[in-house]
């Protein structure tokens, strides 16, 4: 489908879906500018030929799926009627705002609700009790295996090195574990889950399992240095702990 518009007092056209989407993009064609293709009875504003697609789109058909959502106003447009901004889509008349915001050094409003420190807090609080079952059998086996050898308590070095690795082995790599594995998987822990909260990338997208595991480690950050860095989750504006901003994530209610 070939479209024309009009610029200045001249017509300009034939030009591809994709080109009127270039010319959207850089300014060129903007909501008041006339359009027309031969779909249309007449030339129209691009903002009410957008309007009116979307409108027309609203009801359930083959092309729905093909559909994508403005960040701005929400509403679905298909491709050809949205500008692409690295993953997000806005619609020609949110662009003038959207765009303005981006340049004044904005954040993108992808509508997310971030979770607040003290519902982060009860879910730590959580996944310790229950990782607190684990670490007592561990402890329980490596104090069974000093009292299997009574010349440890005459000789701590009596003590194998061996088990002793193996204990922190299996402390560790359990810890690390429950974390990579149920924010990779599910994208939150138990305790998360249980007060409907999620980790998920900036732009909304779910984690995987590499930056699951490079968060478990940005997390001990966190605590490391007097657990400032879970404190800044409570004064910063998406809620963000040193380890979110470290491994670009975001907790959220779902």
């Amino acid at each position: 489908m070939e479209w024309y518009y009009v610029q200045g007092q001249e017509q300009v056209g034939p030009i591809s879906p994709d080109q009127l989407r270039d010319l959207v993009a850089q300014g060129l064609v903007k909501e008041e500018t006339l359009v027309w293709n031969s779909t249309l009875p007449n030339w129209q504003p691009y903002g009410q030929v957008v309007n009116a697609s979307a409108a027309a789109s609203a009801a359930p058909d083959a092309s729905a799926a093909a559909m994508h959502s403005c960040v701005e106003c929400g509403r679905s447009f298909p491709p050809e009627h949205l500008v692409a901004y690295e993953d997000h889509h806005v619609c020609a008349a949110c662009k003038p705002v959207f765009f303005q915001r981006i340049r004044e050094g904005g954040a993108v409003d992808l509508g997310m609700d971030y979770a607040g420190f003290w519902i982060r807090f009860a879910a730590i609080l959580i996944d310790g009790i229950i990782m607190s079952i684990p670490m007592m059998i561990f402890v329980f086996m490596y104090v069974g295996s000093m009292f299997s050898n009574p010349k440890v308590f005459e000789d701590p070095e009596a003590l194998s090195g061996a088990s002793t690795g193996i204990f922190y082995l299996l402390i560790y790599g359990t810890q690390i574990a429950y974390t990579v594995f149920f924010l990779g998987r599910y994208g939150a822990t138990p305790g998360k889950m249980l007060l409907g909260i999620k980790v998920v990338r900036s732009d909304g997208s779910k984690i995987t399992y590499l930056r699951a595991f490079g968060r478990y480690f940005a997390n001990q950050l966190s605590g490391l240095i007097l657990y400032i860095g879970y404190i800044m989750a409570a004064f910063d504006d998406e809620k963000r702990a040193l380890h979110d901003y470290i491994c670009d994530t975001r907790v959220i209610r779902k």
